[in-house]
């Protein structure tokens, strides 16, 4: 049972819902953190699990375009608070640098894309308005309805 309802607790997530690929990352992460914590932090109990867990991981979900783009870095629910911590260095800033050379052809592109990713992280120009800012709590990727205050206006 310590083993098996945090897992089961993400498939549900996987299966049940239409989620960002964010949100079943930091889901991975917490049953992962349960887990250990099932197994009062020891290693020798908790390591073996893990090691299986990251295997099928690392080989099916964990790929450079979603490290970048769908969980921190252009998400901006998390990207602003990573930043705060730190943690959008190694392998997130590795993963959008790895993208975007792989899929932008030109490096003046690249360059663009680079200042752009830029402005973003900064929360400058529109980034740093006040909507921009309220916006990262309220809205949650695939989640979002807009509804104006006339509401025959209802858009998915």
């Amino acid at each position: 049972m310590k083993l098996a309802e945090p897992l089961v607790k993400v498939l549900w997530l996987v299966d049940g819902e239409r989620l960002a690929m964010v949100f079943i990352y930091e889901a991975m992460d917490q049953a992962k953190e349960k887990i250990k914590r099932a197994y009062k932090d020891k290693v020798a109990k908790y390591g073996p699990i893990w090691i299986i867990i990251d295997e099928r991981w690392n080989n099916q979900l964990h790929h450079p375009i979603h490290i970048a783009c769908n969980w921190v870095f252009l998400n901006p629910q998390y990207h602003y608070k990573a930043k705060e911590t730190g943690a959008l260095k190694g392998e997130v800033r590795d993963g959008l640098i790895d993208c975007i050379d792989c899929m932008i052809p030109l490096e003046c592109d690249q360059l663009e894309i680079h200042r752009q990713v830029i402005t973003f992280s900064n929360a400058s120009g529109t980034f740093g308005k006040n909507l921009a800012k309220i916006a990262r709590e309220a809205d949650k990727p695939g989640k979002q309805k807009f509804q104006f205050s006339n509401s025959k206006y209802l858009f998915c």
